[in-house]
């Protein structure tokens, strides 16, 4: 594959740019890199060596902590399922509050009517 083809870009089989080879550390810096991550290293595997000497009681500690825990409280039958209702039957019911609606507002206009009536008579407010 040639290096140029037309105007489309290729990528280079180099895994860094010249800059970054460029500027590779100076073996003084790459000293002081590695010192300082193998001790971060160290350090890691210490505590991790701390935590896997202490699981143990770290496990009776949790267990402990668990024992004056309460149990869910079991119910005397699952909970009822909610069953899907016919399409009829879905209408019937929206028919029924369409009803109790229409209801409530007729009484509360009669209501309303009868209390300005009686208001022309009595006045109850100006």
């Amino acid at each position: 594959m040639a290096l140029f083809s037309g105007n489309r870009k290729v990528r280079s089989r180099r895994t860094q740019t010249a800059q970054e080879i460029k500027q590779e550390l100076s073996p003084r810096s790459k000293t002081r890199h590695l010192a300082r991550r193998s001790d971060e290293v160290r350090s890691q595997i210490h505590r991790l060596e701390c935590l896997i000497t202490d699981a143990p009681r770290l496990q009776r500690q949790q267990r402990l902590a668990n024992i004056n825990m309460v149990p869910p409280m079991e119910l005397s039958s699952p909970a009822p399922r909610q069953r899907r209702v016919p399409i009829a039957q879905q209408r019937a019911r929206r028919g029924a509050k369409l009803r109790m609606f229409t209801e409530g507002v007729f009484v509360i206009g009669a209501i309303s009517a009868v209390v300005g009536w009686l208001n022309q008579w009595f006045h109850f407010w100006n």
